[in-house]
């Protein structure tokens, strides 16, 4: 091709990219005159509505069948299909502190969903409808139903079950209903704890001498990393809270006992009197409590989780102390005791609990401790 024909091949192409830029300016004008809105607000409203239509994270549904559902438990709910409508998906969370489940019904077609499409199962006793309070053999305590309209002409349905027990529920599909397996954790886990981070929410616990750093924070920062452990290993692991919740002392014990849990360990940071910066190390609490049909008893449990925790850390042992007139560890039916994990009054311990490599070498010291406790 010569030269000028080159130019001319440019001049072209350019002009053909300059065509389709202002084409694309225009049609992009217009859907935001169209959104009544400019260019900035129009990014705005699409995270709104992402926001709006956004399902959380919920578990996934597993591809099954009723035997496979009923092999697992005599204890379960079945959603028909026909309730669903096509093209909508379900979802569930369970929040076990609470023995509460959300089911979440996402692009239904129209609103119209009641009582009657919840189907229970217990021992091959069928319940539908509404919660009757006398009937305790309906493993529901409590049904609500909600209804919110999405953006796409579609309606999303919040399915609000309280059971009248702790259950282990799975999510479960297939050809033609959608199953809620309830089993109870005992039945189904061979070893079963309870981690509570101390503290939380409004509740601070005890705050360095500086006043920058919060027991709540750091109990809740070795939780997380003692999880990442226990997820990945065979022991099933519930925790009292996740985030920085306040969560009473009835609950945190509650959990542990309608578990029937093997062991309660409660995280907690530890200080001295105002002024005294001089006491540190690691300890552990007892009582002498005794755990309803566990050969383990509290005050081994306690040296346990914190020889072993020092032992990780290369910190000092204090021993362990009985304390009777703690709520957790006076009402535990499980065996359970409060790690005290070093103090935030000495700048030695706090240097380690602030350090994400220490709360590491912590959560590995009571998942070692957990380990020999259970053997």
């Amino acid at each position: 091709m010569k030269e000028k024909e080159w130019q001319k091949f440019a001049v072209q192409s350019v002009t053909l990219l300059a065509v389709v830029l202002i084409i694309s300016f225009f049609f992009m004008e217009d859907i935001m005159k169209d959104n009544g809105t400019n260019g900035t607000a129009a990014t705005k409203n699409m995270k709104t509505l992402q926001e709006l239509n956004a399902v959380p994270s919920y578990e996934t549904s597993v591809l099954s069948d009723e035997a496979h559902v009923k092999k697992r438990s005599n204890t379960y709910i079945q959603i028909p299909k026909s309730a669903v409508t096509t093209g909508a998906a379900v979802y569930m969370t369970n929040d076990y502190m609470d023995s509460s489940i959300r089911i979440v019904i996402n692009g239904r077609k129209d609103n119209v969903f009641t009582t009657e499409n919840i189907i229970r199962y217990n021992n091959g006793k069928k319940y539908s409808g509404k919660i009757k309070p006398g009937n305790k053999k309906d493993i529901l305590g409590q049904l609500d139903i909600s209804v919110s309209r999405l953006k796409n002409k579609k309606y999303r349905i919040n399915i609000d079950i309280k059971t009248r027990k702790l259950y282990e529920p799975v999510l479960y599909e297939t050809y033609d209903a959608y199953y809620i397996s309830l089993a109870i954790p005992r039945n189904i886990y061979d070893k079963i704890v309870v981690i509570d981070a101390g503290h939380g929410g409004i509740d601070e616990g005890t705050v360095s001498a500086d006043g920058k750093y919060y027991e709540k924070d750091y109990t809740l920062f070795i939780l997380h990393e003692l999880k990442d452990i226990l997820d990945n290993s065979d022991i099933k692991a519930y925790y009292t809270r996740l985030d920085d919740i306040r969560v009473s002392k009835p609950d945190r014990i509650r959990l542990a006992n309608k578990l029937k849990a093997d062991l309660l360990i409660s995280i907690h940071c530890n200080a001295s009197d105002a002024g005294d910066n001089t006491a540190y190390g690691v300890e552990a609490l007892y009582s002498r409590q005794k755990p309803a049909g566990s050969k383990l008893n509290n005050r081994k449990l306690a040296e346990t989780i914190m020889e072993n925790v020092a032992d990780n850390v290369n910190n000092r042992k204090r021993g362990v102390i009985r304390r009777e007139h703690l709520y957790l560890l006076h009402h535990s039916d499980v065996p359970a005791t409060i790690i005290e994990i070093g103090y935030m009054s000495n700048k030695s311990d706090l240097k380690y609990i602030k350090r994400k490599s220490g709360q590491k070498k912590i959560a590995e010291g009571i998942y070692n401790g957990i380990m020999e406790a259970l053997e």
